[in-house]
Formats: C-alpha cells, sequence, structure tokens
C-alpha cells in the first residue's frame, strides 16, 4: 500500500478497540513483518499495523460512493489459467461479502479453492484433484508460491483457511490480485483461497503438510490416496524457506 492511502482497521485480536477506526498510510512501519503505518483519523496516532489488517476505504477508488471496498490495479500477462487473454488496461477490484458466505456455506469437496478466472473475469472453484493441477501448471509458467496466511470466516473454528499467493519470477508480470483483496490482504500475483479440509475426504480442520504449506490431509491414509499421491510432485517444488507466513488468523466475516 502506498502512503496516502485511506484505509479502515480490521480483525485485530490483542488490539480489538482499534477494529473499525479509519487513517490513513504515512510508509512501511516494519517490513520484515509486513507492516505499515497508519495515521488514526481519531487521535492522530501512528499505529504499525500488518496488510492483513487493512482494508482500502472505497472512497480511495470509487468516485460514486459505494460502500464496497474497491482497488483499481493495472493489468498483467499471468492469471488464473494458462490461457494467452490479455486483461483489460485497468480493471476493479470489489470486495464481495455474499461470494465469501457463498464459498463457506458450501460443503462440496468440488469447491475447495475460491480463484479468480481473468479469461472470463469471474470467480470459480477448484477441486483437490484441479487445484494441484493448476498449481503445477502455475509452476511450469514461472510463477512460484509466496504467501500462506490463515483466514477465517465467521466465529466456528471449522470455517478455516489459508491464502495461498504466487508470484512471478517477472515482477512486471504481477497485479494486484482479486481474491487475495476480497480476503483483506495486497497482494500482487495470483491468490487462492482453500479451506483447510482434508484433500482426500474433506474432513475439517485437517492438519497443513509441513513441507509445503499448501495443502491438508487428516491421516496417513488420506496422505496415500490418489490425491495425496499428486500432490507430492507439488510439494517437491514449493520452497518454503520463501514463504511468507503469519501466525494472527484474520477473520473476514
Amino acid at each position: 500500500m502506498k502512503a496516502g492511502t485511506r484505509v479502515r482497521i480490521k480483525g485485530l485480536v490483542s488490539a480489538s478497540h482499534h477494529n473499525g477506526k479509519t487513517g490513513t498510510i504515512t510508509g512501511t512501519s516494519a517490513p520484515a513483518e509486513g507492516r505499515v503505518g497508519v495515521k488514526l483519523d481519531d487521535d492522530a496516532r501512528v499505529l504499525a499495523i500488518k496488510i492483513g489488517n487493512l482494508e482500502i476505504l472505497a472512497s480511495q477508488s470509487n468516485s460514486t460512493g459505494s460502500s464496497d471496498s474497491r482497488s483499481t490495479a493495472p493489468s498483467s500477462a499471468s492469471c488464473a489459467s494458462t490461457s494467452s487473454t490479455s486483461m483489460p488496461k485497468e480493471r476493479t477490484l470489489r470486495r464481495d461479502n455474499a461470494l465469501l458466505r457463498e464459498f463457506d456455506g458450501s460443503p462440496d469437496p468440488n469447491v475447495l479453492a475460491l480463484y479468480y478466472h481473468y479469461a472470463d473475469r469471474a470467480f470459480d472453484c477448484f477441486n483437490a484433484a484441479e487445484y494441484n493441477t493448476q498449481m503445477m501448471r502455475y509452476y511450469d509458467h514461472g510463477l512460484s508460491v509466496r504467501l500462506v496466511i490463515p483466514r477465517r470466516i465467521g466465529s466456528s473454528e471449522s470455517n478455516l483457511y489459508f491464502l495461498v499467493g504466487l508470484q512471478h519470477a517477472d515482477t512486471d508480470k504481477n497485479t494486484l490480485c482479486e481474491v487475495a483483496f476480497n480476503c483483506g490482504r495486497s497482494f500482487a500475483g495470483i491468490s487462492m483461497l482453500v479451506k483447510r479440509r482434508c484433500f482426500a475426504c474433506s474432513r475439517p480442520r485437517s492438519a497443513v503438510c509441513k513441507s509445503c504449506l499448501c495443502a491438508c490431509f487428516c491421516s496417513e491414509a488420506c496422505e496415500n490416496s490418489d490425491v495425496g499421491k499428486d500432490h507430492r510432485k507439488l510439494c517437491g517444488l514449493i520452497d518454503t524457506s520463501s514463504i511468507v507466513t503469519e501466525d494472527e488468523c484474520v477473520q473476514l466475516l
């Protein structure tokens, strides 16, 4: 986020009294921790807030006065599919809470990972096998995982997620992405919101694969399933030492 950006604080746990307050980005405060300085409107204090706990105010990029949080981003050659379809020169990112609720409310194993299809300009979902295949394609096209952070929708402990962010080695091909924006994170690249469910049997709150941080399995039997075997190919490509992670789980809704 650039200095001067108007934002609202959300999702803080230990300092929840600041949630809902608005302010202005003053600059990077603690880059190693992914924090920026936010000058509050009410008392002019400057707080160091994680980017994931900030949302861009609608007035920052939307002159129509809509209550949705939006941001305009330049085009990019990277996309959710490997299609060569070009993106528009400018596009508007819109926070869609109804989309997140619908995604959260579906127990269908085919609704495991939420992504944005640039060619169709629409959100869609992968099942576990499709997610593995698409992640392999990303790596084949020069993208790699750079971000894995926890997210939650609602108050239930079973509604746990992780946001996976990938970036291209050529930084000019990375642009602000829709899914990360809807998850309260400013991220340039491609991202998917993945349910923390077993990729084989869909059991909630399954353990995250420690070797890659990008998949979940609840048992050794599930790890040895067809989906688990396919995942091992991807797992070997992911370098966790280059992945940014966070301990705090931001609640989206």
